[in-house]
């Protein structure tokens, strides 16, 4: 068959699985549409018309409708997160906004309580996807932490609290999501391949291979590739004499040499090429060529950059309402926790 030579057209190209295909033919044999679905969202439909096939873009927009959950930590924020059915992206995502204040693998306690308002999408009238989380509260050893999305005048998304305050660090407390500590930052360590003391100058976490490393901030890629016995390496450069390293990567993100990345963008993978005794990520943390604890040098920094004083009453107008409805739902689930309790 013959189709225009339109963009829309080269779809045909780049069937991925995952897509749906959908097809009409007729009587006489001979293809009168197809439809090319990428998500139950987005796709293409071409239509025979003579001795040719046109192109048209089929664009649907979702029933967005919003969900609250409350949890509590008996064991792990996943599992507390898990029993509320709530996704583990979601939940993820909820670590992440948190990331500059609470360090979700040392901080979180027995007791600890989470409330959530997210976003779901539906398409006539069936689940297809979440969406964005809208605000969310974590109670951390009784201290209250509350965050509320925000969109800015460029279009900018962040969480911020009540006050216009940015609740994360300028760099994340860790690169890794699952993860345990296997060695620790230590001039006078002994080296466990070369059996000598030679200075740890970072911090070693333990995961599977594979396991997504994210950049602590945002940044310049400086080096992108394989160097001695760090193995794979990817170094960033960012503002303010900061620099960061991970080292070990079983692959590399999208991300080459020059390539701005923005906070908690994928730039690797844990592997355990170099000098490695197994799978796990070696992160290094230097200000102005230095070697400082990654573990202990975010706290010493300041946030990142909160809501500018000519924006905030633009804020506070668009993120009122929903703080009141979020403290609403919280009232209303905090009653009926203690109702259960009381039964």
């Amino acid at each position: 068959m013959t189709i225009n030579s339109s963009a829309e057209a080269k779809i045909l190209n780049r069937v991925y699985p995952g897509y749906q295909l959908e097809f009409k033919i007729p009587a006489s044999g001979e293809l009168e549409q197809l439809r090319v679905l990428k998500n139950p969202l987005e796709g293409y439909l071409f239509t025979r018309t003579g001795g040719t096939y046109s192109v048209d873009t089929i664009v649907k927009t979702p029933e967005i409708r919003q969900t609250f959950k409350v949890g509590t930590i008996s064991d792990s924020l996943f599992l507390a997160g898990k029993r509320e059915q709530i996704p583990a992206t979601t939940i993820m995502e909820m670590a992440n906004i948190f990331g500059g204040v609470i360090d979700f693998i040392l901080d979180p306690r027995a007791g600890d309580e989470f409330s959530i308002l997210y976003e779901e999408k539906y398409l006539d009238g069936e689940f297809i996807g979440h969406g964005e989380i809208l605000a969310s509260r974590f109670v951390n050893q009784g201290k209250v932490f509350t965050a509320v999305r925000y969109i800015d005048d460029e279009g900018e998304v962040g969480y911020y609290n009540p006050q216009g305050e940015s609740m994360r660090k300028a760099f994340l407390r860790s690169p890794l999501d699952v993860f345990r500590i296997s060695s620790n930052f230590n001039p006078s360590r002994r080296h466990p391949v070369l059996n000598t003391i030679r200075a740890h100058k970072g911090t070693d976490y333990a995961a599977p291979t594979g396991t997504p490393i994210r950049a602590t901030s945002d940044g310049r890629v400086t080096f992108s590739g394989r160097k001695g016995s760090f193995g794979n390496l990817v170094i960033i450069k960012h503002s303010g004499g900061f620099e960061t390293k991970y080292a070990h990567l079983n692959k590399f993100g999208a991300y080459k040499k020059g390539a701005r990345v923005r906070q908690g963008d994928i730039i690797g993978y844990v592997g355990s090429t170099g000098s490695a005794t197994g799978p796990h990520l070696h992160y290094e943390f230097l200000v102005n060529g230095v070697h400082q604890n990654p573990r202990t040098i975010v706290d010493k920094l300041p946030k990142a950059r909160s809501i500018d004083p000519d924006q905030l009453q633009n804020f506070k107008s668009q993120t009122a309402g929903l703080v009141d409805q979020f403290n609403t739902l919280a009232a209303q689930g905090q009653k009926r926790a203690l109702l259960t309790l009381a039964q």
